[in-house]
């Protein structure tokens, strides 16, 4: 039996364990060992067992498949990491200027106010599915790193990556929003990203998560 997955809920298979997200519920939910009985490929799910379709609908976690358009599969996790690409020459024109000024400010009002959003509010409406970044995507990068030490915030992985999504596209540049899972034991991290680039952690940290949504 077909089914698909239900309103803005997105799910990867892990080794046999099914992690959903349901971004209106902010929850994640996950079913072990489920793999003989589920695939996952997209947005469309494949069961044999009956009472296991009618749970996942009755949950709201999936629906009855209809004709409608896939989603595009998540970018690959990242191989570079964007600390490492920015040289010494960077760094050398990585000073503020009056737009990173400006684009700072609306960061910084845009990750007070999502403090107090909820989780489908903060979101953009997809991802973009970015280019590999760009020298000018790179320098701003680094500006942002020069300046955001002084600012009076911090917090989860899910607000720092807001702060310099919005600082990013203010600056008129395209990122990527990856979440991702993993489980034994279960973990849930999002961070930026461009082509194969992590923008605001390691490639290799990242990686030990399977992007489950991109934003």
């Amino acid at each position: 039996m077909q089914l698909r997955l239900g309103e803005d809920v997105h799910a990867v298979m892990i080794d046999g364990d099914a992690v959903f997200l349901d971004v209106n519920a902010d929850a994640y939910f996950c079913l072990p060992q489920i793999g003989a009985a589920l695939t996952i490929e997209g947005s469309v799910l494949s069961t044999p067992e009956q009472a296991l379709a009618d749970g996942l609908c009755a949950s709201g976690l999936a629906r009855i498949h209809a004709s409608a358009l896939r989603r595009a599969p998540a970018p690959s996790p990242p191989t570079r990491t964007a600390r490492a690409l920015i040289g010494p020459e960077t760094l050398d024109t990585a000073w503020p200027r009056g737009r990173h000024w400006r684009a700072l400010g609306q960061a910084a009002i845009a990750a007070a106010i999502g403090r107090r959003q909820t989780f489908a509010r903060l979101l953009p409406v997809q991802g973009v599915h970015a280019p590999a970044p760009d020298p000018r995507l790179l320098t701003d990068l680094a500006v942002f790193r020069r300046l955001v030490p002084w600012l009076p915030l911090d917090g989860l992985c899910l607000y720092r990556s807001h702060l310099l999504r919005t600082y990013l596209v203010a600056l008129g540049h395209s990122v990527d929003w990856m979440f991702g899972v993993r489980t034994w034991p279960f973990r849930a991290h999002c961070w930026l990203q461009a082509g194969d680039v992590a923008l605001d952690d390691e490639a290799e940290r990242v990686n030990a998560y399977h992007p489950i949504m991109v934003r």
